[in-house]
């Protein structure tokens, strides 16, 4: 998002500077498997295990789909790296909880007997990768192991780096396309967050796509979070994704969106608002949403934001 605070400021200071050196560990990701909560019972249970600091974990499971469900359940914990594997600790639900992550494993279990037993899973996008069709504009193209052709934007600090993706230069300004758009029927655009477990909310590895160079779709490390319209996907101060389809950081993840420019009379002034639907991760997380806000435009660069975070991007293509 694109206002100064003090979260920015804390992004761009020290703990974001040695934040940013830091690597996933084995224990950061999305889990799948099964919730005990009797011998009789089993539901099917997801978990993400989030790196909040050097050797520490937020751990949150539930059962059912994506959104939690009061008939099953939902914990969130605590856990410590020691040596090859974390130790989970912590009290919820009205219960304390106990158990460890190792070897991709993870087993929660409380002082009443119940249990939880998932297995780390491989984190990706059915997204990522894909190819332009045919008559596509292609503003980044994307070869692995070959730096992209960055002519077609105008930020020049900008990196380009031989896994194929386009890195913000922090600190020296976004980067736009020089070509202009309007009504887009299709722009496809993958991006990779770094891991920043020191920082919280607008400090976690932010940046933005702007339509028009106006209407953004807000990007950021909202993996495991209740999210809010300023978390990634959302429409920043006008609607939160309605699903948070965040994968981990350092994983490549994907928005195609759909966007019609506003209709404006003859003194500039909307008569249609615009519109936009985005698909993150290959889940729909808006819906053709009106877009409220002032100074609309009809044409203009794709933007892609400096919130002083090394987020890479690759594989941008437009269908006008």
């Amino acid at each position: 998002m694109g206002h100064v605070g003090l979260k920015q400021i804390a992004c761009l200071g020290l703990i974001h500077c040695f934040a940013a050196g830091l690597l996933a560990g084995p224990f950061m990701g999305e889990y799948e498997g099964t919730f005990h909560p009797d011998p009789k019972v089993t539901f099917k249970a997801i978990g993400k295990v989030v790196q909040e600091g050097e050797n520490l974990y937020r751990i949150v499971l539930y059962t059912g789909s994506e959104t939690p469900v009061t008939e099953g359940a939902y914990v969130e914990i605590y856990g410590a790296a020691q040596g090859p594997e974390v130790q989970i600790t912590g009290r919820s639900g009205g219960y304390g909880w106990g158990g460890q992550i190792k070897d991709g494993n993870l087993r929660a279990q409380s002082g009443y007997g119940q249990y939880w037993e998932l297995k780390r899973i491989e984190s990706q996008s059915p997204r990522a990768g894909v190819k332009p069709p045919e008559g596509a504009v292609v503003v980044l193209a994307f070869e692995p192991g070959k730096a992209p052709d960055m002519s077609g934007w105008t930020n020049r600090e900008w990196k380009a780096l031989e896994n194929g993706a386009m890195q913000c230069a922090p600190g020296k300004g976004a980067n736009r396309t020089k070509q202009q758009f309007g009504d887009i029927k299709h722009l496809h655009i993958e991006f990779k967050l770094p891991l920043e477990p020191l920082n919280r909310g607008q400090g976690r590895a932010n940046s933005g796509v702007y339509l028009s160079d106006h209407y953004e779709v807000q990007v950021l490390d909202s993996f495991g979070l209740t999210h809010t319209s300023g978390d990634c996907g959302g429409l920043y101060n006008i609607a939160r994704a309605t699903v948070n389809a965040c994968l981990p950081p350092e994983t490549w993840q994907t928005y195609d969106i759909t966007f019609r420019a506003p209709r404006l009379d003859e003194s500039g002034k909307a008569k249609e608002l615009p519109r936009i639907t985005v698909l993150h991760n290959g889940v729909k997380i808006h819906d053709n949403i009106e877009i409220p806000l002032n100074n609309h435009r009809t044409k203009g660069p794709l933007q892609l934001q400096d919130h002083g975070h090394p987020i890479q991007f690759r594989n941008v293509w437009v269908v006008e």
